[in-house]
């Protein structure tokens, strides 16, 4: 699920999240927008000492780069300005497209927040994902996203359940990105799959 919401931000931004060029670059770019990953995950992974440093109270901080390079303060790189929640997607480049109102970037944000957890044990999973309400209808009657009437034998099932109200939410966006957006999710739900992408791997 790590792997998919950075995944589908590159594809909305055009640009990966973490673009790290060795694990230290691409961890901290990771806290810049995460944050610090919770402390009892440090306390526990073999790497720790190589990103972050233990103070005397018993919380962590950034190490210093050794080359010098400057990162911005932990969670200082909102990810609500990543994706342009308010203009429209990044640059306005989908300012007033159906699909595309604030509201729907903030479930937008939302569903990759929940897939960005740092724990796994907290992180989305796949069938949960499909149930969130970046996938049910609005109040308009039409999806967040188009009027297709193609959808994917997973989704019905999953949009059918009693999670969602019975509301036939699984139909894909007419915009092909989003299409992907969700064939990716169903394909993440029927495999049960979770990879290492963005630096997955570099913390644990």
């Amino acid at each position: 699920m790590w792997s998919l919401g950075c995944i589908l931000v590159e594809m909305h931004t055009g640009e990966p999240l973490f673009a790290g060029s060795n694990e230290f670059d691409q961890m901290m770019k990771i806290v810049e927008v995460l944050g610090m990953p919770p402390k009892h995950l440090l306390d526990q992974a073999q790497k720790t000492r190589k990103y972050f440093e233990l103070l005397p109270d018993g919380s962590y901080v950034p190490r210093k780069s050794k080359d010098n390079k400057k990162y911005k303060p932990p969670h200082s790189r909102k990810l609500h300005e990543i994706i342009g929640a308010e203009t429209g997607g990044p640059g306005g480049r989908r300012a007033g497209e159906q699909g595309h109102a604030v509201a729907d970037y903030l479930k937008f944000k939302d569903l990759i927040l929940r897939m960005l957890e740092y724990d796994p044990k907290t992180r989305i999973t796949p069938y949960y994902a499909l149930q969130h309400n970046f996938f049910k209808k609005t109040s308009d009657e039409s999806t967040n996203t188009s009027n297709s009437t193609s959808t994917s034998p997973a989704m019905e099932t999953s949009a059918g359940s009693p999670a969602v109200g019975g509301q036939s939410s699984g139909r894909a966006r007419s915009d092909p990105t989003h299409q992907h957006h969700s064939h990716l999710l169903t394909q993440q739900a029927q495999m049960g799959a979770s990879g290492s992408h963005g630096g997955a791997g570099t913390v644990a």
